[in-house]
């Protein structure tokens, strides 16, 4: 029985043994595997980290450029505010520097008016009465000096308020043809006053304000047709066949076709070698329109005023926006261009001769005439 017994002790000895060398074996193989599972967790954790960041900064920047954005729109909007304010007082500024200029220029044409008029008026009181002292003399030849005097009077009027210079031509000679029925050597000066006014009067430059205004008008009739810089550009592009070749062997000059045609209706890039000016808005384009017209209107007005220098000013204007925005290539702008600038040459206000030289001359005879009319009943009383 002892020997079973410590068969039994050896058996469980060795049952043990075995057991701790086993359990000795799997936690020498547990250890790595818990090292592996620690760094996988490290690194996740840091990708997780890694992502976060991304997210945040993507966000971050995501902020800051919709609010660059919205700044810059701002920015924008109260850029054309302002843009807009300014055009609204300019505007109103231009308007009241007409408005000012027309009130001067009205003035100055009442005031010449009324000068002529008082010129006129005091010509024919004193006419009156010379004509009513030569009545009570009642010398047969002042009759005829009388008549004269009334046809001077009347070429006076008709150059200083109707700037008809012919009609004065010809009512000077109708008052040389008189004095020339008097036959009195002693009217020599006179008739050398007449033929002097009438030379002067004749070398006068010839005024046709009439056909000068139709021209003007018939200028703006064509302002519409004008051909403004940038409005109309040339879109001449290299047109592709669109023929494919039959030929199995083509299939790759097919395939470049084939893309040049679809790519070509989405991008179309023009090569341009002249200089391409900023096209102009619908809106600006018709304020151009309407300046051009309202400088032909201000000239028209300008011919009947003889205003030499709102005429030049008007016309050079015109001038200069159809250097600045009009294309003088084409045919009909550039003839309308010509046009404008002849005109920009005429000479619209005549320089009149402040008085006639045959009135003085012709006031002191009729003087005369009356002193020794009125004399002369006296003379043989006494």
């Amino acid at each position: 029985m002892n020997g079973n017994a410590n068969n039994d002790e050896v058996e469980v000895l060795a049952e043990e043994e075995i057991l701790s060398s086993e359990s000795t074996t799997t936690e020498s193989e547990n250890i790595p595997s818990k090292k592996t599972s620690k760094v996988a967790i490290v690194i996740a954790l840091l990708s997780l980290i890694l992502t976060i960041l991304v997210i945040l900064a993507a966000i971050y920047f995501y902020k800051q450029n919709t609010q660059l954005v919205a700044n810059q729109q701002a920015t924008i909007a109260q850029l054309s505010n302002e843009f807009n304010s300014q055009k609204s007082s300019f505007s109103a500024q231009s308007q009241k520097t007409l408005s000012l200029q027309s009130e001067v220029e009205q003035t100055n044409l009442q005031l010449q008016d009324l000068n002529n008029t008082s010129k006129i008026s005091q010509t024919d009181i004193q006419s009156l009465q010379r004509a009513l002292a030569a009545n009570k003399a009642r010398h047969p030849n002042d009759w005829i000096l009388s008549e004269v005097e009334y046809l001077v009077n009347l070429a006076g009027r008709k150059i200083w308020l109707e700037k008809d210079v012919p009609s004065a031509i010809s009512l000077l000679h109708a008052a040389d043809q008189r004095i020339i029925e008097l036959n009195d050597a002693s009217l020599s000066d006179l008739r050398r006053a007449f033929l002097e006014d009438i030379n002067t009067l004749g070398a006068l430059p010839n005024r046709d304000p009439d056909g000068m205004v139709l021209t003007l008008s018939e200028l703006e009739r064509r302002i519409d047709k004008l051909a403004i810089i940038g409005a109309e550009l040339s879109d001449k592009n290299p047109e592709s066949t669109g023929q494919l070749s039959d030929d199995v062997k083509d299939w790759k000059q097919n395939l470049e076709s084939s893309w040049s045609d679809f790519m070509g209706s989405f991008i179309v890039i023009n090569k341009r070698d002249s200089k391409i000016e900023a096209l102009l808005s619908p809106e600006q384009r018709w304020y151009l329109k309407e300046n051009v017209r309202h400088n032909l209107g201000k000239a028209e007005l300008a011919v009947y005023r003889e205003q030499q220098t709102v005429y030049d000013q008007a016309l050079q204007e015109v001038i200069n926006m159809l250097d600045n925005y009009y294309n003088l290539n084409d045919s009909a702008t550039d003839y309308f261009y010509k046009s404008v600038k002849e005109l920009s040459k005429r000479k619209i206000s005549v320089k009149y001769p402040d008085q006639l030289k045959s009135e003085p001359i012709l006031e002191r005879i009729i003087d005369l005439r009356i002193k020794t009319s009125l004399a002369t009943p006296s003379v043989k009383q006494g």
